[in-house]
């Protein structure tokens, strides 16, 4: 039986949720919240409290070691093998995503990005599902870079814990 839960309140793995729609808007589920059926049930995947951010997106707020990739999500990964036209990049996740080398902007069979082990990327993901592996771009929709791509040498990266990267 679904509830209607409020923001702030904590909720179990496996809850049905249902959420009041504010003039016909679409709820948006974030991290910890899957679709439940037609309408607007949604059931919490992992415990942790309820947010909400305006107009109308959930999530869940739960501590976890490790990232679980999202789509659409933008992150900075390490390249760490090269093999033919793919390249995989650790993201910190339970396995390594994958980058073509036709996902960056102006690249063609000819005119192949430089990108070496070791090198860092600011990439988005196009594929995050559970069941596949996930896969990177460093392209927004429009075929620009947006700042994505190679980090250049001067980069750095540090490694925090996912409730500050959240943030």
């Amino acid at each position: 039986m679904a509830r209607c839960a409020a923001v702030g309140d904590v909720v179990l793995a496996g809850d049905l949720l249902t959420f009041p729609a504010a003039h016909g808007a679409k709820v948006l589920c974030g991290p910890g919240l899957r679709r439940q059926g037609s309408g607007l049930g949604l059931a919490a995947c992992k415990s942790g409290i309820l947010r909400h951010k305006e107009p109308s997106v959930y999530w869940v707020d739960s501590q976890q070691k490790r990232y679980v990739p999202t789509k659409g999500e933008y992150v900075i990964g390490i390249v760490t093998t090269k093999s033919g036209d793919i390249f995989k990049v650790d993201v910190g996740g339970s396995e390594q995503a994958s980058l073509s080398y036709l996902a960056f902007e102006g690249a063609t069979k000819r005119n192949r990005p430089n990108v070496q082990v070791g090198d860092l990327v600011f990439a988005q993901f196009v594929v995050a599902n559970k069941d596949m592996e996930p896969e990177l771009v460093c392209i927004d929709s429009c075929g620009r870079s947006n700042g994505m791509g190679v980090i250049g040498p001067d980069g750095l990266l540090f490694k925090v814990s996912l409730n500050i990267a959240r943030k």
